[in-house]
């Protein structure tokens, strides 16, 4: 094959993040509840206006689609009935959450930064009858890099996904 890559480099690099772990007395079902209903899916219709590449209407759908804390649902993994493979369930629901226009930024400055969007954010009942949040920080996940412009992004993402677990919460 002509111009075909004859060799290929792996290269391997160690990453540190800061995992966070809420607890909070807030009953799951009324945590996920509340989630779903306050982001707005990325959905098909957005999806439909890239390829289409009404950019300009994308851009007024996602401001409005963003609103109001910042993210919106890529995907849920149902992680906790997924254990049914296992021979049992539990509450448990992993979100993919984003923000196209925050991630397209970061992807802009360096391509490798699309790794890490969207977010995941697991969602589970805990043992006191509450709700348990887990996720990687985004600015360890991001800092990576090392580039300023990807760090300031990357630290307004902590801020609204804390500000987003504690509305949910409370």
């Amino acid at each position: 094959m002509a111009g075909a890559l004859k060799e290929f480099h792996a290269s391997n690099m160690p990453v540190v993040m800061d995992h966070v772990t809420i607890e909070t007395s807030t009953p799951y079902q009324l945590v996920t509840s509340r989630l779903d209903d306050e982001v707005k899916r990325f959905d098909e219709s957005y999806r439909r206006l890239l390829k289409d590449n009404k950019i300009d209407e994308l851009r007024v759908k996602l401001t409005q689609g963003l609103r109001p804390d910042g993210f919106m649902i890529h995907f849920v993994a149902e992680q906790g009935n997924l254990l049914a493979l296992e021979g049992r369930r539990q509450q448990g629901k992993v979100y993919y959450l984003g923000n196209v226009v925050a991630a397209a930024q970061m992807t802009k400055l360096n391509f490798s930064a699309a790794l890490y969007a969207p977010l995941r954010l697991n969602v589970y009942g805990n043992a006191h009858g509450g709700t348990t949040f887990e996720y990687d920080k985004p600015s360890t996940q991001f800092g990576q890099f090392h580039n300023s412009d990807i760090d300031k992004v990357a630290q307004s993402l902590d801020d609204h996904l804390l500000g987003l677990i504690k509305k949910v919460s409370t």
